[in-house]
This record gives structure tokens, sequence and C-alpha cells, in this order.
């Protein structure tokens, strides 16, 4: 839903406001590629996405039931590491609400700490979730972890990228800081739906049955 949301406010931005899109004033001078904050914080396009990035949210507890069910594990390093997920979960939930109701029209401070909570979160939440297919997947197709692996990789590229570029602008005004600011953010925002692609079999497969509890040598199994 939140990518219909980017989509949608896409579409409406460049055709109907494009005017608003090119040439505006961000940091120490005038811009010409309209970053996604840019985007989304436009009148129209912002209803759009605050209505369906807020309605996903309920939406994620299901997603997150499903993945600690399926890497359920005995180990205690494991379960930890299925404890770390669900937090940074609700974390990606909440820093994902903030960022749609407080916009840089708001307050731009807040909307920057706001995507780095939830930038660092979605990074905790992947890897996390990355490591605990590895050991408790242990019938998952080999090309499913390494296209999860993949994208992981580049979002530890593109998210500390976008960063060094919003200072190198805002604080330095460094030539082409700013666009390679909004490249960044664009497949930054590829990449963290391609990485919920890479995970779509798993929440689309019926039968899949997930072991739950071991008891005197008998493995009792659900189906979810």
């Amino acid at each position: 839903m939140p990518a219909a949301g980017v989509v949608m406010a896409f579409l409406l931005g460049y055709s109907i406001h494009t005017v608003w899109m090119y040439d505006y004033p961000w940091g120490c001078r005038n811009v010409y590629l309209p970053s996604v904050s840019r985007l989304l914080n436009l009148p129209l396009e912002r209803i759009m996405w605050n209505f369906l990035s807020l309605s996903s949210v309920p939406l994620q507890l299901m997603v997150v039931l499903r993945q600690y069910i399926l890497t359920f594990s005995t180990s205690n390093k494991l379960q930890f590491l299925r404890l770390v997920m669900v937090i940074s979960s609700v974390f990606q939930s909440i820093f994902l609400t903030l960022l749609a109701t407080v916009g840089e029209r708001e307050s731009g401070d807040f909307h920057v700490a706001f995507f780095s909570g939830f930038a660092v979160s979605t990074i905790i939440n992947y890897s996390v979730f990355t490591i605990l297919m590895r050991f408790t997947g242990k019938k998952e197709n080999p090309k499913h972890s390494r296209r999860r692996v993949t994208v992981l990789l580049g979002l530890m590229i593109t998210l500390p990228t976008i960063f060094i570029a919003f200072i190198l602008h805002n604080v330095f005004c460094v030539a082409g800081a700013y666009e390679a600011f909004a490249i960044f953010e664009y497949l930054t925002i590829i990449l963290i739906y391609a990485f919920h692609v890479t995970n779509f079999y798993l929440f689309s497969d019926p039968s899949l049955r997930i072991l739950i509890c071991q008891r005197n040598g008998k493995q009792a199994a659900i189906r979810i």
C-alpha cells in the first residue's frame, strides 16, 4: 500500500503539479530534480500517500507474525534475534507513521529524524530476518536467499549515501550533492520494495508447514 501511494503521488505530481517539482529552493540553492520527500509533501499527493501508508500499518502486524512463525528455532541466540526482528518491525511501523504525518512542511528537522529512525530500523529488521532465514529456512531455495542478500547489500550502500549527500548539500552546499541525494533516495525506495518482493513466496504458500514443537521425539507441525 505505501508503494501504491508513492506511485499515485508520482502520477499526480507529473500530471498536474509539474511546475512545483522543478526549480524550487531547497537548502542553499534552487534544485531541479524532485526528491521523493518533496513529491510526497505536495498537497494532493500527500493525501494519497498518507491514506495508503497509514492504512498499511495494521497489516504489518500480520507480516511480523508470519516472519516470527517462519523463523522458529529452539536456539536461544536465534530466539533473541526473533525478538529483535519483532521490535525493529514495530519501530519501522512507528517511524513510517510519523513520516506520513510529519512532513518537511511541518518540521524539516523532525522529518529527517523520523527518516533516520525508519532507515535504521529497516536495516536492522531486514538484516536479522535474512540471518534467521539462513539458519531456519533449511528447505529454502538458495536463489531466494541470494536475492535477499543482494538487495540488503544495496540498501547498505544507498542509505549511508543519502545521509552523506544530504549533509554535503545542506551544510557545505557541494555541487551535485542534492542530485545524488535525490537519485539514491529513489534507489533506496526501489530496494525496500524489492526486498518485500523477494519474500512474496513466503506469504503465498498455503501448504507451508512450520515446526512448532518437539516432544518425546515426535514432531508436531501446523499449517500456516
